[in-house]
């Protein structure tokens, strides 16, 4: 056994095989491990579902069997992340294992620090980036350093983690940000390759986009790995030209932090189109909902209440003089005007807006849905708050390239089955473009479009955020009433 571990010390693929009994590394990991044989520093930069956390699991384990006395320091963005993800990879890596292990293994996901212990100073320790100084002591001729999610994580971190003095450091990540150490990393490993810096103390950056993924071409990964169904579920969601493909899929470095929620030259298009005659029947007719962004009273602010189906905005009504009575009267008259139901009525419920269903309820309205930008999303592991959740939505209806799902019938169901389907004939659904987003005129629509000009969205790990509103205010001048009714509206499309 000792003669075989001697032979793996410089071979972890081989590990993973004879020792950890796993299916064997796909070729970017195997690309991988050699960067971690022969460099100092390796970054990996990467889309989702690449396997990185069976890969960087199998490398601790490697590293501490196949060299006495050895340590490794793991830091992440939350010692729940690290219990949750990597530090449970290992146990599964640990449990299949030929080799027995018969040391120390913590228990509880938020263990801190999170323990895989051989013998006494030969052992694993995870410390989340907020507690990672507490390794300072730590120090080992075999040190390996990993930093998971490393493109969020501060400059303080990769100074505690620098002065472990390691023998060898793994980063991996998405790029979410256009710059820090992250990005100074992968820009570094550029400048060691052109200056020929010997691998002992050179930087090797591998960039691994889940297009690369061995299953993006199946319908379904049975291991987890990116597959067809996913990409295009994410081409969807988010669009294939948004920050959140090119960080999470496409693996590139983004030119900015933020990006531009809504494309101006996708308002131009919508608000060219003519809006067709409907019969009282036609089934958007059912979708009408109002939207109603309260002023504060102050400045330039105003109240706009908004009247929307899914096609469009059909009036608008934008007053600075308007208290809370006008405009729960307001209310009132459009939902007589275009029949909307009274829980399709949604409001501002913070500020003035706490009292104003007493004002709605003297015109017998009383379950329209008052509405918090900074509440709990749908999704909460895509978008941080409500706001940013209704304003992916936004985004997505006014994109004139985004396609629409719509529920096959029977018969295109049957011959999507006949001869060689593709994958997404094998869906019980299909995308087609979506319908115009029309305009009623106004002069709302002037400051609509002034409005949504320097809105912009950024990352903050895997869940994309809106820019904070009072930053958007304080770049208007005033709030951004008629936008965010427009936002507000998104919610019940």
């Amino acid at each position: 056994m000792t003669k075989l571990l001697r032979l793996c010390h410089n071979e972890p693929e081989l590990f993973n095989k004879l020792f950890l009994n796993r299916p064997p590394y796909w070729s970017r990991q195997m690309d991988l491990c050699r960067s971690v044989v022969e460099y100092r520093t390796t970054v990996a930069y990467s889309g989702n579902m690449v396997g990185k956390d069976y890969w960087i699991a199998g490398i601790i384990v490697w590293w501490l069997f196949t060299r006495p006395d050895a340590l490794c320091i793991i830091t992440g963005p939350s010692q729940m992340v690290l219990g949750s993800v990597t530090f449970k990879e290992i146990r599964r890596c640990l449990d299949g294992a030929v080799l027995r292990f018969g040391g120390k293994l913590s228990s509880g996901l938020k263990a801190s620090p999170a323990v895989i212990e051989i013998a006494p100073g030969w052992q694993a320790l995870g410390f989340s980036t907020t507690s990672v100084e507490r390794s300072s002591g730590q120090h080992a001729k075999h040190l390996l350093a990993v930093v998971e999610e490393a493109s969020g994580v501060e400059d303080f971190v990769f100074d505690a983690i620098d002065s472990l003095g390691y023998e060898r450091l793994v980063c991996i990540g998405n790029p979410i940000r256009a710059e820090g150490k992250f990005v100074d990393l992968i820009r570094q490993a550029d400048r060691d390759r052109a200056d020929n810096v010997p691998p002992r103390l050179a930087v090797n950056a591998i960039r691994i986009p889940s297009t690369e993924s061995p299953h993006a071409h199946r319908e379904k990964s049975e291991f987890g790995l990116a597959d067809r169904t996913w990409l295009e579920s994410m081409y969807r969601k988010y669009g294939k030209g948004s920050l959140w493909v090119g960080s999470h899929i496409d693996a590139r470095i983004p030119d900015v932090d933020a990006e531009q929620l809504i494309d101006l030259t996708w308002l131009d298009h919508h608000s060219k189109q003519q809006r067709p005659q409907l019969p009282l029947t036609h089934p958007v007719n059912s979708t009408r909902r109002i939207a109603c962004d309260l002023a504060e009273g102050v400045g330039r602010d105003s109240t706009c209440i908004m009247v929307l189906d899914d096609w469009g905005v059909l009036e608008v009504v934008l007053s600075n003089a308007a208290g809370l009575p006008e405009a729960a009267a307001t209310i009132h008259r459009l939902v007589t005007r275009w029949n909307v139901p009274h829980d399709k009525i949604t409001f501002d419920k913070l500020g003035i807006g706490r009292n104003f269903p007493n004002h709605l309820a003297r015109h017998g309205i009383t379950t329209a849905i008052p509405y918090a930008g900074e509440g709990r999303p749908q999704d909460p592991s895509s978008y941080v708050n409500l706001r940013t959740e209704a304003g992916w939505k936004l985004r997505n209806r006014l994109d004139t390239t985004h396609m629409k799902a719509e529920v096959k019938s029977q018969k295109e169901k049957r011959e999507g089955r006949s001869g060689r389907p593709s994958t997404l004939s094998l869906l019980p659904f299909s995308l087609v473009p979506q319908a115009p987003f029309y305009f009623c005129p106004g002069e709302y629509y002037v400051r609509l479009v002034d409005e949504l000009r320097p809105l912009t969205y950024g990352l903050v790990g895997r869940k994309t955020k809106l820019m904070p509103k009072d930053e958007w205010a304080t770049i208007l001048g005033h709030s951004p009433d008629v936008a965010d009714a427009l936002i507000q509206s998104m919610i019940l499309a």
